[in-house]
């Protein structure tokens, strides 16, 4: 039995998904299952304790106050992370 799931997710990781799926000719079905099942796997895996999906939101004027300092020069890696391209 199979069921059909619904899910929002961002540009960039549908965008990832499709290229990933066209470039390796595996099917989107496919790879949505064999991920949750991997992720599945990891969670009832890994001790509660050691898996903490913890996200840091921070505003604008918050990210530029924090690196406003001469020790945290972004690199060129990070500028383009935190672009809006």
């Amino acid at each position: 039995m199979s069921a059909q799931i619904s899910a929002y997710i961002s540009d960039e990781t549908k965008h990832r998904f499709e290229a990933y799926s066209e470039e390796h000719g595996v099917k989107k079905g496919f790879l949505i299952e064999n991920a949750l099942m991997y992720y599945l796997s990891a969670l009832e895996e890994i001790p509660a304790q050691f898996f903490d999906p913890k996200k840091i939101e921070l505003t604008n004027a918050s990210f530029l106050n924090i690196m406003d300092t001469e020790e945290n020069i972004p690199t060129d890696a990070l500028k383009k992370l935190m672009s809006n391209d």
